[in-house]
């Protein structure tokens, strides 16, 4: 994993909540190979055995919304550890399980883990890095965790062809006594989650709207009574608005909608949706496509998905990396308008497609959905205060919940409506045609979503600032780094050389300095390390007992490079992101970064303009000042 200027502990931390959330997602899709092998041993049918998959959905989409609150009551070691061991526990229950029900009962264990893990995962990872870094680091996590679903159905084929379906869940719980080990030997507790209220109307709306929303969505394309799916789904859409309503309404909310205000994040949050939805309905169409149309087997079915999911993964890296650099807006461009490529080459397809037209436009569009997803969802939540990263994370989670729901009963329902309307009196061209009547929906939806992108996802500068989400109110003991900066800050101008660049230290003595342009905006940061490091190509460092001293290997050469200094402009040497923090943001959060970065200044920067640096002394000045303050203010008392 790239250091991102984490220290070996912060690693160690991520390491550990990445391989929960790895087993997590790999859970969620190793059972779908083994699901004809448990309807012959316990002899249930096929509607029986899909509760493993619907009830799990459910649930898990139920708990989601109270893992803010567990974040803001457990500390987030006891809830990791804790959520583990259900996770593992539910595995165990699974793989020994005399009959459906029991194997059912231990589905459930496991996604009442699984809905608190994968949110308190991700708000943990978000939190470690600075916003300045979430981008590459969720394209880390993105690659990381991407791999899961690749290769969960292979493994799941081999698991349950070579030993059985109960290998599944015993692989599982073996992988979950490792983590757990590792996890209670590195992981340390975050502080900072808000304390929220347990509201059991709260959770009532919410478990009502959920289940009944999704369980009419994922029942509307199978179900023979189609008017009560849609009158479970009008009473979940009432419970989750009374739901919403009293969020707004309570003092401490369970889960602080307010999170949707912020226009960002709200945009993120419905394009999300809408990736869910196409991924999770057409992660079900494809492999019928492949196996009743054109004829080929399970094994290859899963071999055509499997490139565009590891390709997808590492796309989501470099998505991040663009994000860091340049912003959502290119990335979001080039991500939706290859997904629509893509929904264009599904279109094409017929029921005699060449098995490597379909291995492209599938590669092209898991691709093209993480170049969207991944600097997408980063640039909704950096909208946001830290504050609000556990809620936003519980809301981010669930709508993908609902997407894919109601992705994969949009799809099987038009494909079954297709399917019924056709006039072919051959079977396989009669299939086909309802499958073709989803990929044409498809298309359409996905030229919508390319209509978001170019329209509502933009590099604005108000969408640029981290905290452009309003500012919490001020609370007694808090302050606000705008309150500490030293606005007299040493700036070097982005035209200067080297040689000025060293001048200018030397005078003052500092150890680095913001480069600017013209309209004081920072464009990078020189330091005396890299300065030195400028030299050290051609150079010894002698070491002795007591000193460092750098000898020149050739005087001359170090003379001629001290020469040259004044033809090399300052922004070749310099390191071009500038890592900064907002006027705005809490005193904590300045301490935090220039200990966990080991940095001596930190520039203090809002819509790209430079607008002071924390010193360290800055701040030992400033506890210092408030120390003294509070003393006399209790003795005077």
């Amino acid at each position: 994993m790239a250091s991102f200027g984490l220290t070996k502990e912060l690693k160690m931390r991520v390491v550990a909540l990445l391989s929960g959330a790895i087993l997590v997602v790999l859970n969620a899709t190793l059972l779908s190979p083994g699901l004809p092998a448990i309807m012959a041993d316990l002899q249930v049918d096929a509607t029986t055995v899909q509760w493993l998959i619907s009830a799990y959905t459910l649930t898990e989409a139920v708990v989601i919304p109270l893992a803010a609150w567990f974040l803001g009551r457990l500390s987030t070691r006891a809830l990791f550890l804790g959520g583990m061991a259900l996770f593992g526990a539910g595995s165990l229950v699974a793989a020994l399980a005399p009959i459906f029900l029991v194997l059912l009962l231990g589905r459930i264990m496991q996604a009442m883990a699984a809905g608190v893990l994968m949110t308190a995962v991700m708000s943990l990872i978000l939190l470690t890095f600075p916003r300045e870094m979430r981008g590459g680091a969720m394209g880390i996590v993105g690659l990381v965790i991407g791999f899961a679903p690749a290769i969960g159905p292979t493994l799941g084929g081999i698991l349950v062809d070579a030993i059985g379906w109960r290998a599944l869940f015993a692989l599982i719980v073996g992988l979950v006594i490792i983590v757990l080990i590792f996890a209670s030997r590195v992981l340390t507790n975050y502080e900072g989650f808000h304390r929220t209220h347990f509201d059991v109307i709260t959770v009532v709306f919410s478990t009502i709207g959920l289940a009944s929303l999704l369980y009419g969505l994922s029942s509307f394309a199978s179900s023979n009574h189609i008017e009560v799916c849609i009158a479970l789904m009008i009473v979940g859409v009432i419970f989750i608005g009374l739901f919403a309503r009293r969020q707004f309404k309570l003092d401490e909310p369970v889960l602080r909608l307010e999170v949707l205000k912020s226009r960002r994040y709200r945009t993120a949050v419905i394009t999300s949706i809408c990736l869910q939805a196409a991924l999770i309905g057409l992660g079900v169409l494809m492999p019928l496509y492949i196996q009743n149309v054109l004829g080929y087997s399970a094994t290859v079915s899963g071999l055509v998905t499997l490139p565009g999911a590891v390709l997808g993964a590492f796309a989501g890296l470099f998505a991040g990396k663009v994000f860091d650099r340049y912003g959502v807006r290119i990335i979001a461009l080039v991500g939706a308008f290859f997904l629509l490529v893509s929904g264009v080459g599904m279109f094409m397809y017929n029921a005699y497609s060449p098995l490597i037209f379909v291995v492209i436009v599938n590669i092209v569009n898991g691709i093209s959905i993480q170049l969207l997803m991944t600097p997408t969802n980063t640039w909704g939540v950096n909208s946001l205060d830290n504050e609000l990263v556990q809620h936003a994370t519980s809301v981010t989670n669930t709508a993908n919940m609902v997407g894919g729901s109601f992705g994969t009963a949009l799809i099987m329902s038009i494909s079954a409506l297709g399917t019924s309307i056709s006039t072919s009196t051959i079977d396989v061209e009669r299939v086909f045609d309802g499958y073709h009547l989803s990929f044409t929906v498809t298309l359409a939806f996905l030229t919508v979503l390319f209509l978001v992108a170019v329209f509502c996802i933009r590099n604005r500068k108000t969408d640029r600032v981290p905290n452009s989400a309003p500012v919490s109110v001020k609370k007694e003991g808090q302050y606000r780094v705008s309150e500490v900066m030293n606005t007299e800050a040493l700036t070097i101008p982005v035209t200067a050389t080297m040689s000025d660049a060293t001048r200018a230290l030397a005078k003052t003595g500092d150890s680095g300095a913001v480069i600017v342009d013209e309209d004081n905006m920072a464009k990078g940061f020189i330091s005396n390390s890299d300065i030195i490091r400028y030299f050290s190509d051609e150079t010894d460092v002698v070491s002795g007992l007591g000193f460092t001293a750098i000898r020149a290997l050739d005087n001359e050469d170090v003379r001629d490079r001290i020469a040259r200094m004044s033809n090399i402009n300052v922004m070749e040497v310099a390191t071009k992101g500038v890592i900064h923090i907002e006027p705005n943001a809490l005193f904590e959060e300045a301490c935090t970064m220039l200990a966990e970065k080991r940095l001596k200044e930190l520039p203090v920067v809002h819509e790209g303009k430079l607008l002071g640096v924390v010193h360290r002394q800055d701040l030992m000045d400033f506890l210092a000042d408030t120390l003294e303050q509070e003393q006399k203010t209790a003795q005077q008392n």
